[in-house]
């Protein structure tokens, strides 16, 4: 996993940042246009591991990595499915 210097907004205990976890598939892009408000980069991987563990599991793995951004858009870490998928078997 690759992660390009994020860091939560300074303020109150608590804090949410909204992340959206984009499914890349070689030059094609699904975006995740809801997103999700959570705590931490380390959340985002627990949702992104829970995610790659179903698709496994009904064979639909049909993408190779995960891209999380920020509200902005502005990309902050890339998530290779490859590396979820060995854990998971």
């Amino acid at each position: 996993m690759r992660i390009r210097g994020w860091e939560p907004a300074s303020g109150a205990a608590g804090f949410m940042a909204h992340f959206h976890m984009h499914l890349r598939m070689g030059s094609e892009l699904r975006p995740d246009i809801d997103g999700m408000e959570l705590p931490n980069l380390e959340a985002v991987m627990a949702i992104i591991r829970l995610a790659a563990t179903d698709a496994a599991r009904s064979m639909e793995m049909s993408y190779d990595r995960f891209e999380v951004t920020d509200d902005s858009g502005r990309l902050i870490a890339i998530v290779p499915v490859a590396a979820l998928c060995d854990a998971v078997h």
